[in-house]
């Protein structure tokens, strides 16, 4: 089983990614949030700052991966959280999620990315949840797959 802790605030889309995530059962999920949201029951709940460094490494304790969704605005100053409590833990891998898509910040990103770099950390800087879910080898989302030689279902219904 994996064990993932999520880091950060928890909007509804990421509420709803880890709503999906949830139902893996090759899972162990831990949210560490700011936020009060309301989590599935098989979903351990932290309620916290991402910037308080006691308790962010309290919560990467036994844990395999770590995904932070960070706002780029924020980026650098909670990597460099990020990064103690990572390397005070032994984390074995860290993903860093931007939750936006800012593109006037450069210098939040750059700065995030060369303080993971110089951390010796096993790391991966992604923009939003689809980068996060390919990391993380899951498909939280199930879609529907249509063969290409029926109809699709609005069609089914007008005929």
């Amino acid at each position: 089983m994996k064990r993932i802790l999520l880091a950060g605030a928890m909007d509804a889309t990421s509420q709803t990614f880890v709503r999906q995530l949830s139902e893996n059962n090759q899972l162990q999920l831990t949210v560490y949030t700011p936020s009060a949201v309301t989590l599935p029951q098989t979903v351990t709940a932290l309620t916290e700052e991402t910037l308080d460094e006691g308790g962010l490494t309290a919560s990467m304790m036994d844990q395999d991966i770590v995904v932070a969704l960070i706002p780029t605005i924020k980026l650098a100053n909670t990597v460099t959280t990020l990064i103690t409590a990572a390397q005070a833990t032994g984390t074995s891998q860290v993903i860093v999620s931007r939750t936006d898509d800012i593109v006037e910040l450069p210098g939040q990103i750059r700065d995030a990315r060369r303080q993971l770099m110089t951390a010796h950390l096993n790391f991966d800087l992604v923009d939003g949840l689809a980068g996060v879910s390919t990391l993380l080898a899951v498909n939280p989302a199930p879609t529907a797959v249509f063969d290409p030689e029926t109809s699709f279902p609005i069609e089914q219904m007008m005929s």
